[in-house]
C-alpha cells in the first residue's frame, strides 16, 4: 500500500541548488522570501563551483567579477556556505539524478545536523523525487511554488516582488560590475508595473506566481 504524505510547511532552512543560485535576481527573491519566512539559505562549494562555471562559460559574468562576487555572496545574502560533507548521504537519495545527488545529499547532511526539516530549492524538479525526499525530512520545491506558497495574493507578491528589486539594486550598487559582458549590457531592463511583472515572471518560469499577478485587484 502506497502512503499518502500531507502537504509539508516550508522549512526554515532552504538549501539552493546551482540553477537557483545562477540568476542574479532569483537569489535576491530568495532573500525576500528568507526574511518573510525567517528563513536561511545555504549552498556548499560544488554547487557553487557548478552555479559560477556555468556563469562564465556562458558570458553571463566575466571571471574577474565571479571571483570578487563568490567572496563576499554569502555575507550579501546573509547566508551560509556549508562544508562538503555530502558523501556519507548519497546512499539515502539514490532515488535522484546522479549528477544532481550530491545536491540531494546535502540536504540531508543539513537535515541531521539541524535535526529539522530542509527545502531543497531547484528548477530541476523532475530529478529530485518528492516522496522519497520527503520521507527524509527534506521538501523539494522550485522559486515558483515557494512564492506562491508562503505569498498566496497579489498585493504581497507584488511587495515582495518590488522589495526584491530594491535588493538586487542595493548589492549592485555596493558591489558593481567591474567588467561588464555583452549579455549584462544587453539586460533588459526590471520591472516598473504589473503588466511588466507579468510577463518578466512568466519569461524566468515563474508562471504560477504569474498568475496570482494576473487576477484583478
Amino acid at each position: 500500500m502506497s502512503v499518502i504524505l500531507g502537504k509539508p510547511e516550508v522549512p526554515h532552512h532552504w538549501l539552493l541548488d546551482a540553477n537557483v543560485l545562477f540568476s542574479e535576481w532569483t537569489r535576491w527573491l530568495m532573500v525576500a522570501l528568507a526574511e518573510h519566512r525567517q528563513a536561511t539559505l545555504y549552498w556548499t562549494p560544488h554547487i557553487e563551483n557548478e552555479c559560477y562555471r556555468n556563469l562564465i562559460r556562458l558570458g553571463r559574468l566575466h571571471a574577474e567579477d565571479a571571483d570578487l562576487e563568490r567572496k563576499n555572496l554569502p555575507d550579501r545574502l546573509q547566508a551560509v556556505l556549508l562544508a562538503q560533507n555530502h558523501e556519507p548521504y548519497l546512499a539515502d537519495v539514490r532515488q535522484v539524478d546522479e549528477k544532481d545527488r550530491h545536491v540531494a545529499a546535502s540536504a540531508l547532511a543539513l537535515r541531521h545536523q539541524l535535526q529539522q526539516p530542509v527545502g531543497l530549492l531547484t528548477w530541476n524538479l523532475k530529478d529530485f523525487p518528492r516522496k522519497p525526499l520527503l520521507k527524509l525530512g527534506l521538501v523539494r520545491m522550485c522559486p515558483d511554488e515557494l512564492c506562491v506558497e508562503l505569498l498566496n495574493n497579489k498585493t504581497d507578491i507584488l511587495a515582495c516582488l518590488e522589495h526584491s528589486v530594491k535588493l538586487m539594486q542595493r548589492g549592485l550598487a555596493t558591489h558593481p560590475i567591474q567588467n561588464p559582458t555583452a549579455y549584462q549590457s544587453k539586460a533588459m531592463p526590471l520591472p516598473q508595473n504589473d503588466a511588466d511583472w507579468i510577463q518578466f515572471l512568466g519569461r524566468n518560469r515563474m508562471h504560477k506566481t504569474a498568475r496570482i499577478c494576473s487576477r484583478p485587484n
